[in-house]
């Protein structure tokens, strides 16, 4: 009988061991490699070297899955920005009366943009005052990267 009370309990131990606590923090703080988030980089040794394009995100929520959410999403875009966006900028200057206003615009567009192959590489996530903050970095095959690049300048031809 005892038998049938252990197996659970030492099934029920194991399962909890493969979690994590999410550290709760007192003060905002950003991982070294968001802040610092490479565009492109190199891994590996001597013959063995492969690049790598690099996107970051972070994201913020009450929720922990609409942070993730947010973090992968901003990175994509981030990928999605350097294959294939626009950008139109304005700088307009009017003199009344002697006085000098400035209004500048800027904008961009990101079309519809294919992304693929691209790999997580690390992750962040603390809470703080209730709030989840998630960071990612995204890295992709700099070849793949740069095959998005030529087939997003040959859609627009």
């Amino acid at each position: 009988m005892k038998k049938f009370i252990l197996i659970p309990v030492v099934a029920a131990l194991t399962a909890c061991s493969g979690m994590k606590t999410i550290e709760e923090r007192k003060n905002y703080a950003q991982p070294d490699w968001y802040q610092e988030c490479q565009q492109a980089g190199v891994k590996g040794y001597f013959w063995w070297k492969k690049e790598f394009a690099y996107a970051c995100g972070g994201g913020e929520s009450a929720h922990a899955q609409a942070a993730e959410e947010q973090m992968y999403a901003i990175a994509m875009n981030n990928f999605a920005k350097r294959i294939n966006s626009e950008v139109n900028s304005e700088t307009r200057i009017d003199f009344v009366n002697d006085k000098k206003s400035t209004k500048t615009t800027i904008s961009y567009v990101v079309k519809n943009t294919t992304i693929r192959e691209h790999l997580k590489t690390e992750t962040a996530h603390f809470t703080m005052q209730g709030r989840h903050y998630t960071f990612v970095r995204l890295e992709m095959p700099k070849p793949v990267f740069d095959q998005l690049i030529a087939e997003a300048k040959a859609q627009k031809q």
